[in-house]
């Protein structure tokens, strides 16, 4: 599935959890407004119907009594107005009750009342006069059970209020549970499908960033793997052809140099040897002016073999042929014996190599002529950029860690930008300086950072407070029982 499909397809399942959600609580809503306005409208009306018929029973009471006691006709045109009312509360009772046994008990009304008035009617016939606070038996009875009927009816609509109240309650619980359990699903699979697409997107985005880092580092083998039809299944596969295609470019170029640099060599070598051989005059004298041009040729063929060196060795290096012969070493000869060599070149430009030590052997585990190749990049280095009259301290002494041994180079030269402290220890990394300054390739700082951490140390550049660098190195201090034998042995 590709991964718009998969967006869209996760954002209609959240869509329609939200709809889903929505619509139910409006049912919600609905369905509690509906509760709310029949207790309101229908149980209310029969709770008042009920309790008039109680308060008009009491009503038909009295208005018996007095009939019989006083035989006015006023108070027989009253009883039959209260009994009226009392059949309309009925009639409304029958159309607002809701339930059977509220029906039962309005029905019931209906006939005590029917009861009680034809009572009533058969003793007004006899014109019968009584004593206050007395009506005759079959009257009294009729009248109680026509009471007991208001009360017996007002407790059924209470009931049915209770059992109202008792439905909407369980309904509300209902909709309240049902909500909880429906959001929580929603939540959970809104949950599922955000980490689905998630995942979907950010672990190929992850890899592809991995191995981006990885073809920066060189490393033109790495590959994706290919999964799917999607469109990063389609970019992985170009992203492996395009590795591929560097990985081929990449061993090009090193087949070229290597060959070319062993190409260059012999004949380099043969120039060199012939310069020098002119220079010694031995085929014959030459003048001021031959000399000098020889002289100058012979540092240019000097200069190109460093450079075929370099790229020999970087060849090498890639291919991971560099040899390696470690055994315990002082570094105070190595570095005396390569100021040595540049002394000349030091004096040349007024400059002055100095060494500073703190003991008189610092004895490490290394390979003397690599590390006499890292300190000689170093002098070189420094030897080029720096002003004349000026000094070239370099200092050996412990790491903050006891068993490293630290050499520093501190040069008074324009000094490393922040931007490419860094990347100066790349092949072919160049800082752009005047026109009038030389230039090499950019390989001899990639070659000691190579050499120093075959040796398992580190390398790194920091600015001189004075002006210019200090290039450091550290390498690890040989142990005691070694040590003990190198100083046998010396």
């Amino acid at each position: 599935m590709r991964v718009s499909t998969k967006i869209v397809l996760g954002f209609a399942v959240l869509l329609g959890l939200a709809c889903i959600g929505l619509a139910y609580q409006v049912s919600v809503i609905h369905q509690m407004q509906s509760i709310n306005q029949v207790l309101s409208a229908v149980n209310l009306r029969a709770a008042s119907s009920s309790l008039r018929t109680m308060q008009l029973g009491q009503t038909l009471e009295e208005f018996s009594q007095k009939y019989f006691v006083a035989g006015d006709p006023i108070y027989e045109r009253q009883l039959d107005g209260v009994r009226q009312e009392f059949l309309s509360n009925l009639t409304e009772m029958r159309e607002t009750v809701t339930s059977e046994r509220e029906r039962a008990e309005v029905e019931r009304m209906f006939l005590t009342l029917d009861e009680f008035w034809t009572e009533f009617s058969t003793h007004k016939a006899r014109n019968q006069q009584l004593q206050p606070d007395y009506l005759p038996n079959e009257l009294a009875s009729a009248l109680d059970r026509l009471k007991a009927q208001t009360h017996t009816a007002y407790d059924a609509v209470q009931a049915s209020i209770s059992d109202d109240v008792k439905r909407a309650t369980a309904a509300g619980q209902a909709a309240e549970r049902f909500s909880w359990t429906a959001g929580t699903a929603a939540v959970l699979l809104g949950v599922s499908v955000t980490l689905v697409l998630f995942r979907s997107i950010n672990d190929p985005l992850r890899r592809l960033t991995k191995s981006t880092h990885l073809i920066a580092r060189g490393q033109f083998w790495h590959r994706l793997p290919v999964n799917g039809h999607d469109e990063f299944a389609e970019l992985a596969r170009d992203f492996n052809v395009m590795t591929e295609r560097l990985g081929e470019l990449d061993q090009m170029k090193k087949d070229f140099v290597s060959h070319v640099s062993h190409e260059l060599k012999a004949p380099l070598a043969s120039m060199r040897q012939v310069m020098h051989v002119l220079l010694q005059e031995i085929p014959g004298t030459l003048n001021d002016q031959q000399r000098d041009l020889l002289r100058l040729s012979y540092k240019s063929a000097e200069r190109l073999s460093a450079m075929v060196g370099n790229l020999l060795d970087v060849s090498r290096m890639e291919a991971g042929t560099m040899e390696y012969e470690i055994t315990v070493h002082d570094l105070i000869p190595i570095i005396k014996g390569v100021a040595e060599e540049f002394e000349v070149q030091a004096r040349g430009k007024n400059i002055r190599l100095r060494l500073e030590f703190g003991s008189e052997q610092s004895l490490v585990e290394c390979d003397r002529d690599r590390v006499a190749q890292v300190i000689g990049n170093l002098y070189e280095n420094a030897l080029k950029f720096s002003p004349p009259n000026s000094d070239i301290v370099t200092r050996v002494g412990h790491g903050e860690d006891h068993g490293k041994v630290l050499v520093s180079v501190t040069d008074s030269g324009p000094g490393i930008p922040d931007a490419h402290k860094k990347k100066i220890f790349l092949k072919f990394h160049q800082v752009k300086r005047s026109k009038l300054t030389s230039q090499g390739v950019g390989l001899g700082l990639a070659i000691c950072k190579t050499i120093i951490e075959a040796h398992h140390g580190d390398i790194w550049v920091e600015d001189n407070p004075g002006g210019g660098s200090v290039f450091s190195f550290i390498l690890g201090a040989a142990v005691r029982e070694e040590a003990i034998k190198c100083g046998q042995s010396a």
